[in-house]
């Protein structure tokens, strides 16, 4: 039940979050829903396991970056995500 609800959620902010992907985000809250955006995206990637330990370093590293508000660092590591996942 909860993956179903993360992933119902992750497909909603999947669109919002390729948008704004491109630009650095400008609120912890706002940078958070592109982190879960991106770990929904890349769990229905079905990565290998080296692939998926990559993602999850980066996205800590994103979900760092948000909550010290570095919001241009929290964008880079979603561009690296995202090259990581093949997005």
């Amino acid at each position: 039940m909860i993956t179903r609800l993360i992933l119902a959620s992750a497909l909603a902010l999947a669109a919002t979050s390729a948008a704004l992907a491109a630009d650095a985000p400008k609120s912890t809250a706002e940078c958070m829903e592109q982190a879960f955006a991106l770990a929904g995206t890349a769990q229905e990637k079905k990565l290998s396991d080296d692939k998926a330990g990559q993602v999850d370093e980066l996205l800590a590293k994103m979900e760092d970056a948000c909550t010290s508000e570095k919001f241009a660092d929290a964008a880079k590591a979603a561009d690296e995500i995202n090259a990581a996942i093949g997005k």
